[in-house]
């Protein structure tokens, strides 16, 4: 493994910790401490299930706060989800490819949100995972179907992501604050630099958020070097809030992100003919607005969300053709979501509308490429859901929500097209005692077909010269498909949430949860070969189809345990897809994984020492066409933090976490290279 680098204090984390030293003793007056706080509402605790009023999380929300963040300190939004039942790491060991598979399903069959921004960038072989973790307040995950509420995408699940306020960061009573990081990794000599200044000024909050990070080539277990994936980063997160009034607020935030990084086309692969070098330059930025206002007594609150989002793809092929080849795509996503939460009626309702336009724009350079594309698709949905409680022992919450999109090309005629979706949801949830809640729920869901699914043409890969023969060039071409229908899910899932205290001690707590799914898609859409060559044999043709129906089935189990300093906690998770027209298995299926953690605090709680270990059993159900064999592993992960909660020494936090403890040279299943081995990484910081 390599060595730590000098610790480098960036320019950055200079600036803004000299500007937040000069007013580090600044503390906002008693009357502002106790009677005007930053927020007194809308500040969204959980936001994969859309309700503004929302204080705590449905027990069927997988939510990863900051403090497992910082004990992960996670290289990729994938990696904080690593630990979860049904989750698995794809897209490869280069951390900006990752994404999360979830039941099966993954890419464009999972919607990304950051603050209630829809992310919709998806083409090809780029990463759509663009925020830095240390960004973060918190992930959520809602598995599953979700587009009775969320829409389009939706068909394997939510992960929602939530960004830092200055609320999150504030110590009680003061005004300004800051704090500076440093973190270290000895796989690919990665370092990172974070800084951030806050503040409170009346009725006004503010936050500026920044991090600088690169790391080498990363080495994968057993210690080779994985070629061309090194990159540097960085981040920046600018938010300001301001309360109108006792029920009004809003508040506006900028986000940028920009990567460079020299990888091959296809991030899951080596460099190869047909996966050449690319050097690329990722630009991804947000503007985002929102607004809070409550009414009826604390009774009612709407939201109103208005954002655009902007993710740039510059790409240089320095191998093809004579001079190189250069690739831009660029995805241009402009929303506005209205959701609102009310009281009355004998029900708490959850309702809104959604409006958001995506614009893709693709250049493609050179010859033996895909034609250039400008398409746009533009969505409306309206959804409503309502949660009846029978005599706090029964709720009825039944759900809908209506879309309509419309895509178009220019570059090809007649390729309006337009559709409609109906996506209903029922849950039924019984308390059948004071420590066992039980519910059944059934929802449907859909994708409408992307526009590079419809409209992409032009070469796909080209086989070379053939002219000697007398038949010219011969290529791979892409065959638009504008009349793809929509992918439709409809999953059925059964849940048991167990709740226990004072089991062997006054002090004690166990939590438990079984889930039990079946998620059916049909029209999935894939992209195929076609047409063999006549005296070669290979595909002349790529395009994207519907195919028959797929299920997706399988159970989820969720313990923990909690007595005085210990924390223990254990999840395992198995998945089973196919294909009912020939009952033959599907690919991108997770393996069964089973996760043991263990967690204890010492100092008075101001340290913290935990093990996570994941069981993950070979993957055996494979497709016919499949050939490569993915074995289990067993993967040992170890953290350390330590935080004085009072002295001279309050407000420095140091952490180590210890990734791989045993180099383990592994595969996930269905991705074609091996994953990073051990890296141990160090973290500084200090919070003033």
């Amino acid at each position: 493994m390599g060595q730590y680098r000098n610790l480098k204090l960036h320019p950055l984390a200079a600036a803004l910790l000299t500007l937040g030293t000069s007013g580090v003793h600044g503390q906002a007056t008693d009357t502002q401490a106790d009677d005007q706080p930053v927020i007194q509402f809308g500040e969204v605790v959980v936001a994969a299930d859309r309700n503004p009023a929302a204080r705590e999380s449905d027990e069927s929300i997988a939510v990863v706060g900051r403090a497992q963040l910082d004990e992960q300190q996670p290289e990729s939004i994938a990696q904080a989800l690593k630990y979860e039942p049904n989750i698995e790491v794809t897209g490869g060991p280069r951390y900006s490819n990752q994404a999360p598979n979830i039941r099966g399903l993954q890419g464009v069959r999972v919607l990304q949100t950051i603050d209630g921004a829809r992310q919709n960038f998806n083409s090809g072989h780029r990463g759509t995972y663009q925020l830095d973790p240390e960004l973060l307040k918190q992930v959520e995950v809602k598995k599953g179907p979700a587009s009775s509420l969320w829409g389009s995408g939706a068909i394997g699940g939510v992960v929602a992501l939530s960004t830092r306020s200055a609320v999150d960061l504030l110590k009680n009573g003061d005004s300004l604050g800051g704090y500076l990081k440093q973190e270290l990794g000895s796989n690919g000599d990665s370092t990172e630099t974070t800084a951030a200044i806050y503040g409170l000024a009346g009725d006004f909050d503010y936050l500026v958020n920044g991090a600088v990070s690169e790391h080498d080539n990363v080495e994968i277990g057993g210690g080779e070097e994985l070629e061309n994936s090194a990159s540097e980063n960085t981040a920046l997160l600018a938010r300001g809030g301001f309360k109108i009034s006792d029920n009004q607020r809003v508040d506006l935030s900028f986000r940028h992100n920009n990567r460079e990084e020299g990888v091959p086309s296809n991030p899951n692969s080596n460099v190869g003919t047909s996966s050449p070098l690319v050097e690329r330059d990722i630009t991804d930025q947000n503007v985002t607005a929102n607004y809070w206002i409550q009414a009826l007594e604390g009774k009612h609150t709407s939201k109103l969300t208005v954002y655009r989002n902007d993710t740039r793809f510059d790409e240089f092929r320095p191998a093809q053709g004579e001079a190189g080849q250069n690739d831009d795509t660029e995805v241009t996503t402009t929303g506005i979501a209205l959701t609102n939460a009310t009281e009355g009626l004998g029900a708490q309702w959850v309702y809104g509308l959604d409006w958001y336009q995506d614009d893709v724009t693709t250049v493609r350079d050179g010859d033996s490429r895909p034609e250039n594309l400008n398409a746009d698709t533009d969505v409306l949905g309206l959804y409503a859901q309502a949660a009846f409680t029978f005599g706090d022992v029964f709720t009825l919450t039944p759900g809908v929500r209506y879309d309509r999109f419309e895509a178009e090309s220019q570059q090809l005629a007649d390729s309006v097209r337009s559709d409609t979706a109906l996506s209903p949801s029922i849950v039924a949830a019984v308390k059948a005692t004071d420590w066992l809640n039980l519910s059944a729920s059934y929802a449907k869901a859909f994708r409408a077909p992307g526009v590079e699914e419809m409209y992409t043409q032009g070469t796909h890969y080209a086989y070379g010269d053939f002219s000697f023969m007398g038949l010219g060039y011969l290529a791979n071409t892409f065959i638009p498909n504008p009349d793809l229908a929509s992918e439709e899910a409809a999953n059925t899932e059964l849940r048991a949430d167990f709740t226990f205290n004072h089991l062997a001690s006054e002090h004690d707590q166990f939590n438990a949860s079984a889930a039990i799914f079946r998620n059916k898609v049909d029209n999935f859409i894939e992209q195929v070969v076609t047409n063999p060559h006549p005296i070669f044999g290979f595909p002349m043709n790529t395009t994207y189809v519907n195919v028959d129906e797929a299920e997706l089935e399988g159970f989820e189990l969720n313990a923990s345990y909690r007595l005085h300093d210990l924390e223990v906690g254990a999840s395992y998770g198995q998945t089973e897809g196919k294909d009912l027209t020939d009952d033959s298995y599907l690919s991108s299926i997770p393996a069964d994984k089973f996760v043991l953690d263990l967690g204890y605090y010492f100092l008075q709680r101001d340290l913290k020492a935990g093990l996570r270990t994941s069981m993950v059993s070979a993957q055996n159900q494979l497709p016919a066409e499949v050939t490569n064999e993915y074995n289990s592993y067993t993967l040992a992960d170890a953290y350390v933090t330590w935080e004085p909660a009072a002295g001279s020494l309050n407000g420095i936090k140091l952490g180590l976490a210890m990734d791989n403890l045993t180099d383990e040279e592994y595969r996930v299943a269905f991705q074609e290279l091996y994953m990073p081995g051990r890296n141990i990484k160090l973290s500084a910081s200090y919070r003033f």
